[in-house]
């Protein structure tokens, strides 16, 4: 992914990746078919990257309100760096839609279900669905990182009990 989010999904060759990986190109074969295929893998990295930043922004941080803005935050602002800030943020995000979609609402459905808990509501809540589109759209409609922590702490304050 390092690779990818340097030089772009269609820039980067499987030459790059092998690279990367520290390892030759034939030997990247005997693993995956195509750059779909490493893409595909990479996505269950991403994220549980994703989840764990969120994890550990919430150690020691007490009460629901800061619990929730602290995970949102960490969530959100890797997602943002990868896709908003990041040079190939859109590109990423096309490819993303083609060949992980399922993997993403998947993960939607985990963060939803983990504000939810936060919150001391049923893991399928409207709230967590509702803060969660809030966030995203927060999250591609904000350029600088400190805005988007600003607006989704905002965004938890009027809207988390």
């Amino acid at each position: 992914m390092r690779v990818v989010a340097a030089y772009g999904f269609r820039r980067t060759s499987m030459e790059d990746i092998a690279k990367e990986a520290g390892i030759s190109r034939p030997a990247i074969y005997q693993v995956f078919r195509n750059k779909d295929d490493v893409f595909v893998s990479c996505i269950d990295m991403v994220i549980e990257d994703a989840f764990d930043m969120a994890d550990a922004a919430m150690v020691g941080v007490t009460g629901t309100k800061a619990q929730v803005s602290a995970y949102l935050a960490a969530y959100m602002g890797f997602y943002h760096a990868l896709l908003v800030a990041g040079p190939h943020g859109q590109e990423l995000s096309d490819v993303n839609a083609r060949l992980g979609a399922e993997k993403t609402m998947q993960a939607q459905m985990r963060f939803i279900a983990n504000l939810n808990e936060m919150m001391e509501l049923p893991a399928d809540a409207e709230a967590g669905q509702i803060l969660t589109m809030a966030a995203i759209g927060i999250k591609y409609q904000t350029q600088a990182p400190d805005v988007l922590r600003q607006r989704l702490t905002t965004l938890v304050e009027r809207f988390v009990k």
